[in-house]
Protein backbone atom coordinates (compact mmCIF):
# COMPACT_ATOMS: atom_id res chain seq x y z
CA UNK A 1 0.00 0.00 0.00
CA UNK A 2 1.20 3.51 -0.80
CA UNK A 3 0.91 6.58 1.40
CA UNK A 4 -1.80 7.95 -0.89
CA UNK A 5 -3.83 4.75 -0.64
CA UNK A 6 -3.53 4.76 3.14
CA UNK A 7 -4.72 8.38 3.24
CA UNK A 8 -7.79 7.41 1.23
CA UNK A 9 -8.59 4.59 3.67
CA UNK A 10 -8.08 6.96 6.60
CA UNK A 11 -10.40 9.60 5.16
CA UNK A 12 -13.14 7.08 4.47
CA UNK A 13 -13.08 5.68 8.01
CA UNK A 14 -12.63 8.96 9.88
CA UNK A 15 -15.09 10.94 7.74
CA UNK A 16 -14.16 14.27 9.29
CA UNK A 17 -14.04 17.32 7.02
CA UNK A 18 -11.62 19.26 9.22
CA UNK A 19 -8.90 16.60 9.13
CA UNK A 20 -9.71 15.14 5.71
CA UNK A 21 -9.12 18.54 4.11
CA UNK A 22 -5.86 19.12 6.00
CA UNK A 23 -3.31 16.90 4.29
CA UNK A 24 -0.44 17.98 6.55
CA UNK A 25 -2.38 17.08 9.70
CA UNK A 26 -3.49 13.77 8.21
CA UNK A 27 0.12 12.92 7.36
CA UNK A 28 1.15 13.83 10.90
CA UNK A 29 -1.23 11.25 12.35
CA UNK A 30 0.12 8.59 9.98
CA UNK A 31 3.72 9.40 10.92
CA UNK A 32 2.82 9.33 14.61
CA UNK A 33 1.35 5.87 14.12
CA UNK A 34 4.50 4.62 12.38
CA UNK A 35 6.68 6.03 15.16
CA UNK A 36 4.46 4.31 17.72
CA UNK A 37 4.83 0.98 15.92
CA UNK A 38 8.60 1.44 15.87
CA UNK A 39 8.53 2.04 19.62
CA UNK A 40 6.19 -0.79 20.59
CA UNK A 41 6.90 -3.67 18.20
CA UNK A 42 9.93 -5.87 17.66
CA UNK A 43 9.01 -8.09 14.73
CA UNK A 44 10.90 -9.65 11.80
CA UNK A 45 9.85 -7.10 9.19
CA UNK A 46 11.65 -4.46 11.27
CA UNK A 47 14.95 -6.38 11.16
CA UNK A 48 17.90 -5.39 9.02
CA UNK A 49 21.43 -6.68 8.51
CA UNK A 50 24.59 -4.92 7.38
CA UNK A 51 27.73 -6.90 6.58
CA UNK A 52 31.00 -4.99 6.99
CA UNK A 53 34.36 -6.09 5.64
CA UNK A 54 37.06 -4.52 7.80
CA UNK A 55 39.32 -2.19 5.72
CA UNK A 56 42.92 -1.30 6.51
CA UNK A 57 41.71 2.15 7.62
CA UNK A 58 39.41 0.69 10.30
CA UNK A 59 39.28 2.39 13.69
CA UNK A 60 35.69 1.85 14.82
CA UNK A 61 32.35 0.64 13.50
CA UNK A 62 29.76 3.24 12.49
CA UNK A 63 26.32 2.81 14.06
CA UNK A 64 23.64 2.73 11.32
CA UNK A 65 21.63 5.95 11.19
CA UNK A 66 18.34 4.01 11.11
CA UNK A 67 19.08 1.85 14.17
CA UNK A 68 16.27 1.42 16.68
CA UNK A 69 17.72 -1.41 18.73
CA UNK A 70 20.70 -3.70 18.32
CA UNK A 71 20.01 -7.44 18.12
CA UNK A 72 23.56 -8.75 17.74
CA UNK A 73 27.03 -8.09 16.41
CA UNK A 74 28.57 -11.22 14.92
CA UNK A 75 32.03 -11.91 13.58
CA UNK A 76 33.84 -14.20 11.17
CA UNK A 77 36.63 -15.63 13.31
CA UNK A 78 38.95 -16.95 10.60
CA UNK A 79 37.92 -15.14 7.38
CA UNK A 80 36.13 -18.22 6.06
CA UNK A 81 32.93 -16.27 5.44
CA UNK A 82 31.04 -17.96 8.29
CA UNK A 83 29.73 -15.59 10.94
CA UNK A 84 29.96 -17.87 13.93
CA UNK A 85 30.19 -15.80 17.08
CA UNK A 86 28.22 -13.08 18.81
CA UNK A 87 30.10 -10.36 20.64
CA UNK A 88 29.18 -9.49 24.21
CA UNK A 89 28.55 -5.93 25.37
CA UNK A 90 31.04 -4.62 27.91
CA UNK A 91 32.02 -1.32 29.50
CA UNK A 92 33.83 1.21 27.32
CA UNK A 93 37.07 1.33 29.29
CA UNK A 94 37.55 -2.42 29.07
CA UNK A 95 36.73 -2.53 25.37
CA UNK A 96 39.04 0.39 24.60
CA UNK A 97 41.94 -1.48 26.23
CA UNK A 98 41.12 -4.61 24.27
CA UNK A 99 40.81 -2.63 21.02
CA UNK A 100 44.52 -1.83 21.20
CA UNK A 101 45.30 -5.52 20.66
CA UNK A 102 45.40 -6.27 16.92
CA UNK A 103 45.15 -9.53 15.03
CA UNK A 104 42.76 -11.37 17.33
CA UNK A 105 39.09 -12.25 17.10
CA UNK A 106 36.89 -9.53 18.65
CA UNK A 107 35.16 -10.69 21.81
CA UNK A 108 33.28 -7.62 23.01
CA UNK A 109 31.94 -4.25 22.01
CA UNK A 110 30.83 -0.97 23.51
CA UNK A 111 29.18 2.18 22.22
CA UNK A 112 31.12 5.43 21.94
CA UNK A 113 29.04 8.27 20.52
CA UNK A 114 27.92 7.31 17.02
CA UNK A 115 30.21 4.27 16.79
CA UNK A 116 30.86 0.87 18.26
CA UNK A 117 34.32 -0.05 19.48
CA UNK A 118 35.31 -3.70 19.06
CA UNK A 119 37.91 -5.41 21.15
CA UNK A 120 40.32 -6.87 20.29
CA UNK A 121 40.74 -5.02 17.01
CA UNK A 122 39.48 -7.11 14.06
CA UNK A 123 41.94 -7.91 11.31
CA UNK A 124 41.77 -6.47 7.80
CA UNK A 125 39.35 -8.50 5.69
CA UNK A 126 37.41 -9.81 8.68
CA UNK A 127 33.66 -9.69 8.37
CA UNK A 128 31.34 -8.21 10.97
CA UNK A 129 27.56 -8.48 10.71
CA UNK A 130 25.28 -5.95 12.39
CA UNK A 131 21.81 -7.38 13.01
CA UNK A 132 19.33 -4.82 14.30
CA UNK A 133 15.83 -3.39 14.35
CA UNK A 134 15.67 -0.49 11.91
CA UNK A 135 13.48 2.54 11.45
CA UNK A 136 11.17 2.44 8.46
CA UNK A 137 12.07 4.58 5.47
CA UNK A 138 10.46 8.02 5.42
CA UNK A 139 7.26 8.72 3.51
CA UNK A 140 6.62 12.04 1.78
CA UNK A 141 5.00 11.63 -1.65
CA UNK A 142 1.66 9.86 -2.03
CA UNK A 143 3.37 7.27 -4.23
CA UNK A 144 5.85 6.36 -1.45
CA UNK A 145 5.68 3.14 0.51
CA UNK A 146 7.83 1.29 3.02
CA UNK A 147 7.97 -2.10 4.71
CA UNK A 148 5.52 -1.05 7.41
CA UNK A 149 2.85 -0.09 4.87
CA UNK A 150 3.46 -3.27 2.91
CA UNK A 151 3.19 -5.62 5.89
CA UNK A 152 1.20 -3.80 8.58
CA UNK A 153 -0.78 -1.08 6.81
CA UNK A 154 -3.80 -1.81 8.99
CA UNK A 155 -1.80 -1.20 12.17
CA UNK A 156 -0.64 2.13 10.75
CA UNK A 157 -4.19 2.98 9.74
CA UNK A 158 -5.81 2.32 13.10
CA UNK A 159 -2.94 3.89 15.00
CA UNK A 160 -3.44 7.04 12.91
CA UNK A 161 -7.20 6.94 13.46
CA UNK A 162 -6.66 6.60 17.20
CA UNK A 163 -4.35 9.63 17.19
CA UNK A 164 -6.90 11.60 15.18
CA UNK A 165 -9.67 10.66 17.61
CA UNK A 166 -7.55 11.95 20.50
CA UNK A 167 -7.04 15.19 18.59
CA UNK A 168 -10.80 15.50 17.98
CA UNK A 169 -11.64 14.39 21.53
CA UNK A 170 -13.86 11.75 19.98
CA UNK A 171 -14.61 9.63 23.04
CA UNK A 172 -16.99 7.36 21.15
CA UNK A 173 -14.79 6.18 18.28
CA UNK A 174 -11.38 6.69 19.89
CA UNK A 175 -11.52 3.57 22.11
CA UNK A 176 -12.71 1.49 19.15
CA UNK A 177 -9.83 2.64 16.95
CA UNK A 178 -7.37 2.06 19.79
CA UNK A 179 -8.74 -1.41 20.49
CA UNK A 180 -8.41 -2.38 16.83
CA UNK A 181 -4.82 -1.07 16.76
CA UNK A 182 -4.06 -3.13 19.87
CA UNK A 183 -5.54 -6.30 18.34
CA UNK A 184 -3.49 -5.96 15.16
CA UNK A 185 -0.19 -5.17 16.86
CA UNK A 186 -0.67 -7.96 19.42
CA UNK A 187 -1.24 -10.44 16.61
CA UNK A 188 1.92 -9.26 14.86
CA UNK A 189 4.01 -9.48 18.03
CA UNK A 190 2.57 -12.85 19.08
CA UNK A 191 3.38 -14.29 15.65
CA UNK A 192 6.92 -12.91 15.83
CA UNK A 193 7.43 -14.34 19.31
CA UNK A 194 6.16 -17.74 18.16
CA UNK A 195 8.48 -17.71 15.16
CA UNK A 196 11.46 -17.13 17.44
CA UNK A 197 10.82 -20.55 18.96
CA UNK A 198 10.90 -22.32 15.59
CA UNK A 199 13.26 -22.74 12.66
CA UNK A 200 11.44 -19.84 10.99
CA UNK A 201 13.38 -17.28 13.00
CA UNK A 202 15.33 -14.84 10.83
CA UNK A 203 18.66 -15.83 12.36
CA UNK A 204 19.65 -18.66 14.62
CA UNK A 205 21.38 -17.55 17.82
CA UNK A 206 25.13 -17.29 17.43
CA UNK A 207 27.55 -18.67 19.99
CA UNK A 208 28.79 -15.94 22.34
CA UNK A 209 32.54 -15.65 22.75
CA UNK A 210 33.49 -15.82 26.37
CA UNK A 211 36.44 -14.05 27.95
CA UNK A 212 37.84 -16.94 29.95
CA UNK A 213 41.02 -17.14 27.88
CA UNK A 214 43.29 -15.62 30.49
CA UNK A 215 43.60 -12.18 28.88
CA UNK A 216 43.23 -9.23 31.23
CA UNK A 217 41.51 -6.54 29.19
Amino acid sequence: MTLGELKAQFKGLLNNNVINKNDALLTTFINQSIMRIQRELRVPFMEKQILYTIPDTYTKLAIPSDLLELIAIMVDTDNDGILEYELTRSDLTRVMRASQVPGMTPRMFSRQGGSWILGPKPGVGSQVLIHYYAEFSALSADTDTNTCLKVAWDAVLYGALSAAADYLQDDERGPKFEARYGQITKLLQDQADADELTADAVMAPALPIGNDDGYDW
